[in-house]
């Protein structure tokens, strides 16, 4: 509503106001004296008088006050149209950082994102985007062997790494600042080193689909003591696990579905030990095991199904081909609790057992 609008209003009830005290004055002070007794005093006149210039001068601080708040309201709103195009003027700064040739101001620009993240509640998405955007670009996954080479690729990693770790700081309870319940876009990504321990993935779409796992000495990707709460999705699907130690330690699927379809396990360890399956599904339809190892150590399975295609744990079901172990080791030597026990022929396979190429888990004694 325009400023003049709200000060008509005003004045019009503020008149009408000053009207009706003026009436009920007459008739208190003037009508009774014309039907009674006799003329006013001089006193009386004067109160009447005194009245009436105090309901205008309420009326004056009543438009005065109108005037004020909208005054205020309006040098509020300038003062957030002016925040935030300060705001964007501060993404594009960060985003062009991102872009820059020289890896420290990548690094910078990376740092500038996120903080930005914190602060821009509205477009805390679109930030978060930007971030992992980075991440999805290309990248060897492997060290170059020309040493020349290797400097600015050793570089590039610092900066994605540093990426990763923001993002991982932000997903644990007491941030400063929560991402949690945000979406997380990490396609054909590769991840070498990243630090999810503690993070809570809640609400939203996790995707690592097509990302590449690779490990280089005692780097690692860690989702250690991380709950899976209901409503969220994790997707591995088409991931490739290559080398390097993929950790789920002590997680807790307690209701969301975390997908590992058609995820190709060349090479690398991943590890679920004290892992408890209490809500939910995690899906192995269609996984290819050629290399490395899975280790169930410890797990607990008390209401979740883990779904290796036609054999579930702890249900079955039959309309999905099994997945292929062609050499790889999957453990589940010394899984701790099934609420049911398996069905339809899955073993529980001694330590270290290594299947022959094109073994099928149906196929096993």
């Amino acid at each position: 509503m325009r400023l003049g609008l709200h000060v008509a209003v005003v004045l019009v009830f503020a008149v009408a106001a000053a009207i009706t005290v003026l009436g009920l004055l007459w008739l208190m002070l003037g009508a009774p004296r014309v039907q009674g007794s006799g003329p006013l005093k001089p006193g009386d006149t004067h109160d009447a008088i005194k009245i009436a210039l105090a309901v205008v001068a309420g009326v004056g601080g009543v438009v005065a006050l109108v005037v004020a708040y909208r005054r205020q309201h309006l040098n509020e709103a300038a003062d957030a149209r002016e925040y935030e195009k300060v705001l964007v003027e501060r993404f594009g700064a960060a985003a062009e950082q991102l872009g820059a040739a020289q890896p420290a101001v990548r690094m910078a620009g990376a740092y500038a994102m996120a903080r930005l993240a914190d602060e821009w509640l509205q477009e805390r998405q679109m930030c978060i985007d930007v971030l992992c955007g980075y991440l999805r670009m290309p990248h060897a996954p492997d060290p170059p062997i020309d040493d020349q080479a290797l400097v600015p690729w050793q570089r590039e990693r610092e900066v994605r790494v540093t990426i990763l770790g923001l993002i991982g700081a932000h997903l644990r309870d007491g941030a400063p600042a929560s991402w949690q319940g945000y979406d997380l876009d990490f396609t054909g990504a590769v991840l070498d080193e990243a630090d999810f321990r503690r993070a809570r993935f809640t609400g939203d779409d996790i995707i690592f689909v097509k990302a590449l796992f690779v490990g280089h000495g005692r780097d690692q990707v860690v989702f250690d003591d991380v709950d899976f709460a209901e409503g969220t999705c994790v997707y591995f699907r088409l991931a490739e696990f290559r080398s390097g130690s993929l950790r789920f330690n002590r997680v807790t699927f307690s209701g969301g579905w975390v997908t590992f379809d058609h995820a190709r396990f060349t090479g690398a360890q991943v590890n679920f030990r004290d892992a408890a399956f209490t809500a939910g599904e995690v899906p192995f339809e269609g996984a290819e095991f050629s290399g490395g190892s899975v280790d169930f150590t410890g797990a607990t399975f008390t209401g979740s199904t883990v779904n290796f295609g036609e054999h579930h744990l702890p249900s079955v079901y039959t309309t999905v081909p099994p997945a292929l172990f062609n050499g790889g080791t999957v453990d589940f030597s010394q899984v701790a609790d099934f609420t049911h026990p398996p069905q339809f022929g899955l073993q529980v396979m001694p330590p270290g057992l290594r299947l022959p190429p094109d073994t099928n888990i149906s196929d096993l004694p």
